[in-house]
């Protein structure tokens, strides 16, 4: 997740990083891939819940909180707009 902040996520992108979440969750299970195991079951086996995308959003406000807070183009064209 390294400079996570500045990356511009599509829907295939937060896709993507969703699996990847899962991936690693049923790689600490030792759950195989030909195992019928839902996501939803996964989740309650770890009592845990989807936490990258939530990150990546927490990391994005502090940085343009960051950003606004100094003096530079960009506060220009957040006022302006």
């Amino acid at each position: 997740m390294y400079a996570a902040e500045t990356w511009t996520l599509a829907l295939s992108d937060r896709k993507r990083i969703e699996a990847f979440e899962m991936w690693i969750w049923r790689r600490m299970e030792r759950i195989s891939w030909t195992d019928k195991v839902f996501n939803e079951e996964v989740l309650q086996r770890v009592k845990g819940e989807r936490q990258m995308l939530n990150a990546i959003q927490i990391r994005k406000r502090r940085w343009i909180g960051h950003l606004l807070r100094h003096e530079g183009l960009l506060t220009d064209l957040w006022e302006e707009g």
